[in-house]
């Protein structure tokens, strides 16, 4: 367990740094703040919840696509760092699997969550299709349905596991979750539609995401549903 007000000073101390970083210097330096935050967040995590493998595992895969982010415009960088967040967002999903997987949604959750999916991997198709030509690359489409896909399975997990739950630690992964979802669609806005300025929410979002994943990390999972529901 970390002091009480660790983890926000850590998290403060962090989006300020990022912020001078995105203020002052050139895409570079900003991707190694990036880089530097994750590794911090990854020391805290194994520092103090090392027992928790399978977040390690997600946010290390975090780790080493933020080292290949720093040749990003590699084609072949490019696809690997796809891959290994897609790799790292299905590695999340698993981090509750094992409290959702026994729960059984009625019909109208699943043509909610249904019509939520098949929303998103239209937004998706938009985002996309914005994409400057000059980012092109064969499979680069592919890679991010894919990626997108992994992104919209979290959420929907994370939000499932929150209606389960509805507790502080539910909370806490939900909100991870949903912020780190929110800076990846900074992120594509910053770089390949180039509204630089949407590097700061990115950064900001980026950091608490990971926070709250450690701070999930920090509490108990002995807990029930908030109501009955039929098991499968």
């Amino acid at each position: 367990m970390f002091p009480r007000y660790f983890l926000p000073i850590v998290a403060g101390i962090l989006v300020l740094a990022n912020m001078f970083m995105i203020t002052e210097y050139d895409l570079e330096m900003i991707r190694y703040g990036r880089l530097f935050s994750t590794f911090i967040v990854l020391l805290v995590l194994i520092w103090k919840l090392r027992s928790e493998k399978v977040l390690v595992t997600s946010i290390f895969l975090l780790l080493i696509s933020d080292v290949l982010l720093l040749n990003y415009e590699n084609t072949l960088i490019n696809s690997v760092t796809f891959f290994l967040r897609i790799v790292a967002y299905i590695t999340l999903v698993f981090v509750i699997f094992p409290e959702i997987k026994s729960l059984k949604m009625s019909v109208v959750q699943k043509i909610v969550f249904a019509v939520v999916f098949t929303m998103n991997i239209g937004m998706l198709y938009m985002l996309v299709d914005m994409v400057p030509e000059k980012y092109d690359y064969p499979y680069l489409n592919f890679l991010f349905y894919i990626y997108g896909s992994a992104m919209i399975t979290l959420v929907l997990a994370a939000i499932s596991y929150s209606n389960i739950y509805s507790d502080t630690t539910s909370f806490f992964f939900t909100a991870g979750a949903l912020c780190l979802v929110f800076s990846d669609i900074m992120s594509f806005i910053a770089y390949y539609l180039e509204f630089y300025e949407f590097y700061y929410p990115d950064r900001f979002f980026y950091i608490i995401g990971i926070i709250s994943l450690v701070k999930f990390a920090t509490l108990s999972r002995n807990h029930k549903p908030v109501f009955d529901m039929e098991r499968l």
